[in-house]
């Protein structure tokens, strides 16, 4: 399956406002420039892989959550309900979350669920 660089650009755009950087903010980081990071996230420009693995980097997730679209076999909970509930949290929220579902979990289990 060709990687379709549409979703991967607007993937790498959702990211980077969720850790609400600028795309001033991740060319620095990158130091790239905010032109090529445009390209990126509007399909028309492919980056290479390292390029790929900078912005994943950046952003604090997977390269696999950044292609989950692309992929015929992803182990990424990036599209999952979950996932972006958790990625809207604060620490103390994500804990208290994280500990609320394990418990939930354990109990499903218990239950032969």
């Amino acid at each position: 399956m060709a990687i379709d660089y549409t979703a991967l650009g607007k993937r790498i755009s959702y990211f980077r406002g969720i850790k609400k950087l600028s795309q001033e903010t991740m060319c620095d980081r990158l130091k790239l420039s905010r032109e090529y990071i445009s390209y990126i996230e509007n399909g028309t420009r492919k980056p290479s892989i390292d390029t790929l693995v900078d912005i994943a980097n950046v952003l604090g997730v997977s390269a696999d959550d950044l292609l989950v679209d692309s992929l015929n076999h992803s182990s990424s909970t990036a599209d999952s309900e979950l996932h972006k509930l958790l990625l809207d949290c604060n620490d103390l929220e994500e804990n208290i979350l994280t500990r609320t579902a394990k418990e939930l979990k354990s109990i499903l289990y218990s239950f032969g669920i």
